[in-house]
């Protein structure tokens, strides 16, 4: 059947203007639910658990369809409350951030008028489970009256979670890798990065840019790097190493204090200048120790033309595909890492078809219109199903 323009709301377990990764996904979101509303701005959504920060930075200039909501409340007043809210602006779709396929929020939404709801996961869902436990979660979808019509996986690796893990049938799950958008983040010849953080021009810069908690691993690159500039004494590398806030670099400085390397590893903060920082540098890494998703760094690095190094995690291999656009290496493992690098820095040809194996990737499978165009074929596949 054919489907006509739907409004859609978009909600978030995170506060507006949250920034790194979610930005680019919170403008496809948006530009989604425009093409599903027939281009009226007025039927897309966004709602969060706080908006304290302001509009979402994101969205166009002027967006005002917000909503504060946190679906962490379980109440039942609160669940009216949203009900109410898609009651008065007739919303069908609702597409909810990191949310479990069963939940009794749903069970308000759909008295409220909407027609499908689709969980949309940045995270693995949850750990493999034994075959009598993945029996009973099993049941208990099936069973249950409050569910979700889909579940979007940025990989098939973390897809693969939901299957074995929490026991979702293959029918109630969709695969939509992240795009990254190949018109800013392209190859350059640039200097940027030496200019910006005066490195020696003699040595190439290794780069990391993401959020500094533990599961991502910043420490594994340190000890990397540390590894590399004082045992092996490389003397044609250094490290540049972005996303840091406020305090946040200390601990990681504290490893290599004193020992005469501080210039030759940088912290750069958070970053707006990514797509001028990353032309300009030799390789990018994944460092992740904990669970990572298919992360939107490795692509945005791929995309500039620079080899990719990640951890063998989840997502990431399905974002680096190993001896083509990258190299992994075992989570946690610094001497595994050291010597991944050390070996694009030994064969620079070999690092040179990576970058341009992995910009060809994003040109061809990966770019945001590919991601959008993926997107919306998942939510007018279920809205039509929905009737």
């Amino acid at each position: 059947m054919t489907q006509g323009p739907a409004s859609t709301l978009f909600l978030f377990h995170f506060p507006s203007n949250t920034g790194y990764a979610l930005a680019p996904l919170e403008r496809t979101f948006y530009e989604v639910g425009l093409e599903l509303a027939g281009g009226d701005s007025g039927r897309v959504y966004f709602g969060y658990p706080g908006i304290s920060t302001g509009p979402p930075r994101s969205l166009p200039a002027g967006f005002t369809n917000l909503v504060s909501f946190d679906y962490g409340d379980r109440s039942a007043r609160n669940h009216r409350y949203l009900a109410d809210y898609v009651r008065a602006h007739a919303i069908e779709l609702v597409v909810i951030f990191d949310i479990q396929p069963v939940h009794p929020l749903f069970k308000a939404l759909r008295e409220g008028g909407v027609k499908t709801i689709i969980a949309y996961w940045g995270a693995p869902i949850c750990p493999l489970m034994p075959r009598w436990r993945l029996a009973l979660k099993k049941l208990g979808i099936v069973l249950s009256r409050s569910k979700v019509e889909s579940l979007v996986f940025e990989s098939q690796a973390m897809a693969d979670f939901a299957l074995r893990g929490r026991g979702v049938p293959p029918r109630m799950i969709d695969i939509v890798p992240l795009g990254v958008d190949t018109e800013i983040f392209k190859p350059l010849p640039s200097a940027h990065v030496y200019k910006q953080f005066d490195f020696p021009r003699e040595r190439k810069v290794i780069v990391y840019a993401g959020h500094m908690e533990r599961r991502k691993g910043v420490h594994v690159l340190v000890e990397a790097a540390i590894e590399l500039l004082l045992r092996r004494r490389r003397a044609d590398v250094c490290f540049l190493i972005c996303g840091n806030q406020e305090e946040e670099s200390k601990e990681y400085e504290r490893m290599y204090a004193g020992q005469g390397i501080d210039h030759l590893i940088r912290f750069g903060g958070y970053r707006s200048d990514l797509a001028r920082i990353y032309p300009s540098c030799f390789c990018g890494v994944i460092p992740s120790s904990g669970w990572d998703s298919f992360a939107f760094g490795s692509i945005e690095m791929a995309a500039s033309g620079l080899p990719v190094i990640a951890s063998r995690l989840q997502g990431l291999t399905d974002a680096v595909v190993e001896n083509e656009t990258g190299l992994h290496f075992t989570p946690g493992n610094a001497q595994e890492l050291a010597d991944c690098i050390e070996k694009l820095l030994d064969d620079p040809a070999l690092a040179a078809q990576y970058g341009s194996n992995g910009r060809k990737r994003c040109e061809e499978e990966l770019s945001i219109v590919k991601q959008r165009e993926r997107l919306l074929q998942v939510f007018q596949k279920r809205l039509s199903a929905a009737g």
